[in-house]
């Protein structure tokens, strides 16, 4: 379903364009099933790790369709943006999200009614065909995901964190910051006083009939015990200029793919290294097929000449060969590299080789906007626009 190369992301682009407009405002919302997708992009697995970069599809859309014409298309690819901003300035809440995971994991390890809603035998049939989806392609339609978080959490009453950790295997798109963030609101855990609840009406509706739910769906939410409390929130780190003298390396990971182009650029590095930390994928259970998917990507994306490295120890013998002053990397969002970074630059600068973050121009922007509701970040789109 999803090639792990570029040119298959931009073939994916170019076939959705002309539809970006009021076509896609128009039927988004429906999930006609897996074998009709014509009304979505279906580009998030690249977007997810900027093989195809949030500013690059609204540059092009906005070729083919006015800012009003396509603004909810826009809104959409905002939307990652915003909740990795959103994450990034409450770090604490991936860290909750982590510690309530391993112990709710122990507590449900031999529970019948959670195996039979990761295997979709739980006898709710809409619910079941979008489990067995999400294992089958490694995809959902964005409104099958609220619809099926919303009866994992206040119909089977089964704890968020186990729902998301099921999204975050299965999904070739899904990553710490739009899977946490998205299954904490659906909980009611991410905006005080709103949730989400699944309808069977709207359900009806919006899959044209596929389903017609005769389960009870709950009509009142089932508010997790950890309650909703607002998280602590935290500057934005500061990213000091990029070195300008000596040997610099340049680090490529998975979630910013698009640095090979724009942080070469900046920094003009004089080798490159692709750094696919396979290990945390594995602690994090993420399925095999995502894996294969990521670490395609990267390589497709790598330098002929780039090294594609799997652990630490590759990364600091790559950085010693080819004799170092520093290395440079894109600012991992917050997830899975988030305990990474420190540990390279410890090892790293043992060595008398200094690591540099950057951040892109895009998340320089957006993300100071992502610190409480969407509608602040949606006005700064504008200004964004009119950079690129």
């Amino acid at each position: 379903m999803f090639e792990p190369s570029q040119s298959a992301a931009i073939d994916a682009f170019r076939e959705f364009l002309p539809r970006a407009g009021r076509d896609y405002a128009a039927s988004r919302n429906y999930d006609y099933g897996p074998d009709q997708r014509h009304n979505i992009s279906m580009l998030s697995p690249w977007v997810r790790l900027r093989v195809l970069p949030e500013w690059t599809i609204l540059r092009e859309t906005l070729k083919q369709h006015s800012p009003s014409v396509a603004a909810k298309f826009i809104d959409e690819v905002c939307w990652r943006t915003y909740w990795k901003g959103w994450l990034q300035q409450h770090p604490g809440v991936w860290d909750d999200y982590l510690e309530e995971l391993a112990s709710t994991r122990r507590a449900f390890q031999r529970r019948a009614d959670y195996e039979k809603a990761q295997i979709g035998a739980t006898g709710i049939e809409c619910f079941d065909a979008w489990a067995r989806e999400l294992i089958e392609t490694g995809y959902l339609h964005n409104h099958a995901r609220m619809w099926f978080a919303s009866i994992w959490i206040h119909t089977l009453h089964l704890p968020w964190v186990l729902g998301a950790a099921f999204f975050h295997k299965h999904l070739y798109d899904g990553d710490p910051a739009s899977n946490t963030l998205s299954w904490r609101w659906v909980a009611g855990l991410h905006t005080a006083g709103k949730c989400y609840l699944a309808r069977a009406s709207n359900i009806e509706k919006y899959t044209d009939g596929r389903f017609k739910p005769d389960a009870i769906l709950a009509n009142e939410p089932r508010i997790p015990e950890t309650s909703f409390s607002r998280p602590e929130k935290v500057p934005l780190a500061d990213v000091p200029p990029l070195p300008q003298a000596g040997r610099l390396g340049l680090i490529l990971h998975e979630d910013d793919l698009s640095a090979v182009d724009w942080l070469a650029r900046a920094s003009k590095p004089t080798t490159v290294c692709g750094f696919f930390a396979e290990a945390a994928y594995r602690a994090h259970d993420i399925a095999e097929r995502v894996i294969d998917f990521r670490r395609a990507c990267m390589a497709s994306a790598l330098p002929a000449s780039a090294k594609l490295a799997s652990h630490t120890e590759s990364v600091i013998e790559w950085a010693v060969h080819q004799d170092l002053d520093a290395v440079v990397l894109a600012e991992p969002p917050v997830g899975l590299w988030t305990p990474i970074v420190p540990e390279l630059r410890v090892r790293l600068e043992a060595l008398g080789i200094g690591l540099h973050c950057a951040r892109h121009w895009w998340d320089a922007h957006f993300f100071p906007q992502a610190g409480a509701g969407f509608f602040k970040l949606k006005k700064s789109i504008p200004q964004a626009i009119e950079q690129l």
